[in-house]
């Protein structure tokens, strides 16, 4: 069983935002050429740059509280699970790559830039899917999808990693569930799921 957060809001700070004296002057604070774009701590660059995605881009919390809520999950003394983190830029980062990562967001952060710094896997998360064999035994978890959804560990399911708005991967053919019947929050959505699946 494998849990993906998809088209998650992670990424370095994109190079036309670099030269925002915001921007710069949070990066010399840091003693860093480079950082994850963070909604929180640019707002204001972000909202001079790109204006329409100002409500969408710059949220690593997301992938954060997401890699926390697993790692900590009583799931892992019983059930044989992993999870992947694909970036809305195609990043593939798994669970082993994470390991040792610590607890803290810092620590996190971290390792996740030096991921991107590098030569980090990329590949389109259908693409993924077909590398581990398990695009016929995934569902996608969707506030519009249809409500029959079952949960088990022979499942594989994959969860919006984004503040609004939908997916920007392609997804067709792969069946939409609803876990619940109105749109939640990611840490929403991982609890009542892995509470299903320790009710198993």
């Amino acid at each position: 069983m494998r849990i993906i957060l998809a088209d998650a809001e992670l990424e370095l700070v994109p190079d036309g935002l670099k030269d925002d004296v915001e921007v710069k002057d949070f990066l010399k604070r840091l003693g860093k050429e480079n950082a994850l774009l963070d909604n929180h701590l640019m707002r204001h660059a972000i909202r001079r740059h790109f204006p329409d995605q100002a409500e969408r881009i710059g949220f690593p919390h997301i992938a954060y509280i997401f890699f926390r809520l697993n790692e900590e999950s009583v799931l892992n003394e019983s059930t044989k699970f992993e999870y992947t983190i694909h970036t809305k830029h195609n990043v593939i980062i798994e669970k082993a790559d994470l390991k040792g990562a610590g607890t803290s967001y810092t620590e996190f952060a971290e390792r996740v830039e030096r991921i991107l710094e590098g030569k980090s896997r990329t590949m389109r998360l259908i693409d993924y899917l077909g590398s581990k064999e398990i695009t016929k035994n995934t569902v996608v978890l969707h506030p519009k999808g249809d409500t029959d959804l079952l949960v088990n560990d022979q499942l594989n399911y994959i969860i919006g990693g984004f503040p609004e708005g939908d997916f920007s991967s392609v997804l067709t053919g792969l069946r939409r569930c609803a876990i619940y019947d109105r749109e939640m929050t990611v840490p929403a959505v991982v609890e009542l799921l892995h509470f299903r699946l320790f009710q198993l």
